[in-house]
């Protein structure tokens, strides 16, 4: 999208927060003749509807999908890095996730932040999409993919495919209900023995499977999406392009090989209950 473009994108939508809201601005002025309070109110509220209608732009959306985008590459992360915790042995990860369980309000106060950071996510990049759909109803006959990576081009793929393999693992390892029978069992400390039930868990060579597509997946949207977010955040110079590009496929990189490095050790026998 060209600079005119943005700009008429956000002229379009000042407009038509002038024309919805002539109400709302009546009411400011008439506060500013009434109480302080009541000002004070209808102009929050109508900064509060004017930054929802610039969300709705295209460039609003492409914002807040980067940013989501990266508060959940971060989280990936992060997640990784905890469960690295397998190679210590059983007495670190169980601690590691007794920890966690300690802190309900946190524990659920992230869970909940995460669920609607995926949402809003989501939603908006399916919004994007349709929208981009619409303003060209008839496709291109041929495709040239010059730069563009595999990585770009499938980006809706690996974005649903993503979200199947996320309510997976949540239903498998983090709710327990694939297999109930280890999920609930302790170690001999009494805490739950998370240990236990990964290592069985990845002896099945189903899962084994399912989980090193799933970092497949992960990877390539990880790879393209952390580039593209430091674009769309508009981190763009000619003596960083470079090292932004870079970045997506380095942090992708890392955590498949992360991931996969726990998979594979248990599937073969090197890290055991």
């Amino acid at each position: 999208m060209g600079l005119g473009d943005r700009l008429r994108g956000w002229l379009c939508c000042d407009g038509f927060l002038r024309v919805g809201l002539g109400l709302s601005v009546e009411h400011l002025r008439s506060g500013r003749e009434g109480s302080t309070s009541e000002g004070t109110g209808a102009a929050r509220t109508l900064l509060m509807i004017r930054f929802l209608g610039h969300i709705l732009t295209s460039l609003g959306s492409k914002v807040l999908i980067a940013l989501s985008g990266l508060a959940l590459a971060g989280f990936v992360v992060f997640h990784m890095l905890g469960n690295l915790q397998v190679f210590e042995g059983p007495e670190a990860l169980n601690a590691y996730a007794a920890f966690l369980r300690d802190m309900p309000m946190a524990l659920w106060g992230a869970r909940l932040t995460l669920l609607a950071i995926v949402a809003v996510h989501i939603g908006l990049s399916v919004r994007l999409a349709i929208q981009n759909r619409r303003a060209r109803p008839v496709g291109y006959v041929t495709h040239r993919y010059r730069r563009a990576s595999l990585a770009s081009r499938t980006m809706a793929i690996t974005g649903s495919l993503l979200v199947l393999f996320i309510v997976f693992h949540l239903l498998h390892l983090t709710a327990g209900w694939l297999d109930p029978s280890m999920h609930n069992r302790l170690d001999i400390r009494g805490q739950r023995d998370v240990f236990g039930n990964v290592v069985h868990a990845f002896q099945n060579p189903v899962l084994v499977v399912i989980y090193l597509v799933g970092q497949v997946v992960l990877g390539l949207h990880l790879s393209h999406a952390l580039s593209s977010s430091l674009q769309s955040l508009g981190m763009e110079h000619p003596m960083l392009d470079r090292l932004f590009r870079g970045v997506g496929p380095l942090v992708a990189m890392l955590v498949v090989l992360g991931n996969t490095a726990i998979v594979l050790a248990i599937a073969f026998g090197l890290v055991h209950a």
